[in-house]
């Protein structure tokens, strides 16, 4: 997407001193528009309304009445959201390895949500909602105190470049929504096949010890629990000699 720049103030004055033009924010993602198969048109007509939630900044969700059979009721299960869950199969396997587990899954691209739809489908799933929407304000309003049993943030764009460093997710303004949405004794689970930016998640978090205890002790990285399937991006970056760090903390 090209970014447009503000006019220039016809009067020649230095666009500081209007003062008044608001700042856009900072993503950290990129959002492409790619082409969707037949089957993932279909699954956006037929199945949305079935798993999709329509949900746009400024509202806030009741996470637990998406799953209640009666939307004015509580559905109370642990609950995690997935933050970027690509294609979702992952996902969609951690959700039918855990039925006793509710999940919502984050995203923001139109053929890994049309994915996500047709696997939810095929698998009979029905412990799983979506959202096609940015991260940021729903943990920053979207959501209630303390409503989630455990994050998830699988393989976020690492930005290498030192100058982009500022759209990694990660920040110490963003992990401080992240803590305001789980319950304590919550998991933040991350995990990233960037050294880099696993050493700056860590730095970051382990940083924040008033919010976040590392379960593997400070400085230190967790090894992949049997409950994170390995994804088809994982295993080639494997095969390409990635090393892939986890990072579980707990809510304190």
């Amino acid at each position: 997407m090209t970014r447009g720049h503000p006019p220039t103030p016809a009067d020649g004055a230095p666009r500081a001193a209007l003062g008044h033009a608001p700042q856009r924010p900072i993503r950290s993602f990129v959002l492409r528009q790619g082409r969707l198969t037949s089957g993932q048109e279909r699954a956006f007509r037929e199945l949305w309304p079935r798993f999709g939630v329509d949900w746009q900044p400024g509202e806030r969700l009741d996470p637990s009445a998406l799953f209640a059979a009666d939307p004015s009721l509580r559905c109370d299960r642990p609950i995690t959201l997935e933050i970027g869950f690509g294609d979702g199969e992952s996902l969609a396997a951690m959700a039918a390895a855990a039925p006793e587990r509710d999940f919502i899954g984050l995203e923001v691209h139109r053929p890994g949500v049309g994915h996500l739809l047709l696997a939810l489908a095929q698998q009979g799933l029905t412990n799983v909602r979506v959202l096609r929407a940015d991260a940021t304000p729903l943990l920053a309003t979207g959501l209630p105190s303390a409503s989630l049993d455990a994050v998830q943030l699988f393989f976020p764009d690492p930005w290498p470049k030192q100058r982009h460093h500022k759209r990694r997710i990660v920040q110490p303004g963003w992990i401080a929504t992240v803590a305001r949405v789980l319950r304590p004794g919550g998991t933040f689970h991350l995990a990233t096949d960037w050294t880099p930016y696993a050493d700056w998640m860590l730095a970051v978090l382990d940083g924040a010890p008033e919010l976040f205890e590392n379960s593997a002790g400070p400085g230190r990285f967790s090894a992949r629990p049997a409950h994170r399937p390995l994804t088809k991006f994982e295993r080639r970056g494997q095969r390409l000699g990635h090393q892939v760090h986890d990072l579980i903390y707990r809510r304190r």
